[in-house]
């Protein structure tokens, strides 16, 4: 008789618990989108011209002077490196890191992405295409994601359902925080 007074009362407290709504599933917010340069604000747009300026020069070490202005460096590895520069021209097609300085250009050239009212400090995000479904892209999104890769490539991004490719943040404060590769 105790036993079945238990496990009455257990049950009685666990019903609540058991009754309580799943939570909501997390649906993340829709980017803005835009290739207005003079709308983003004043040191993010002095960082991109900054970077730009850099890589334009074929001298990978021209970027050494934006990463030193700022208290952290970019991260370019979701491994452990110790030099940004040098991780950057390690992965790079040719030994001087001029392809990497190339697709920085590139992706800069992208109109951006941000996520305004995020809550907490915005990044602006290049290219664009990165926060877009790879499967959903109109026609003018495919000719910017066909600027920066093959079919194959484009592809590959379908099938894995995200961007996977290199993107590049900059802060609101204009710190480059992040050109990375990979998922």
């Amino acid at each position: 008789m105790r036993l079945t007074i238990a496990f009455a009362a257990a049950l009685t407290l666990a019903l609540p618990a058991l009754a309580q709504d799943e939570p909501e599933a997390y649906v993340w917010p829709t980017p803005q989108i835009s290739d207005d340069i003079s709308a983003l604000p004043d040191n993010v747009r002095a960082t991109r011209a900054a970077l730009i300026n850099a890589a334009r020069t074929g001298d990978i070490e021209k970027l050494r002077p934006i990463i030193e202005e700022q208290e952290f460096p970019p991260n370019v590895s979701f491994g452990e490196f110790d030099d940004a520069l040098d991780y950057l021209k390690f992965v790079s097609e040719d030994d001087d890191g001029r392809q990497i300085l190339g697709l920085l250009v590139d992706l800069l050239d992208q109109p951006y992405a941000f996520y305004p009212d995020s809550g907490g400090e915005t990044s602006y995000i290049w290219p664009y295409l990165s926060e877009i479904d790879p499967n959903a892209l109109t026609p003018d999104q495919q000719v910017d994601a066909y600027r920066l890769l093959n079919t194959e490539q484009i592809e590959e991004l379908k099938e894995f359902g995200a961007w996977y490719y290199w993107r590049l943040y900059i802060s609101e404060t204009g710190e480059w925080t992040v050109f990375v590769a990979g998922d």
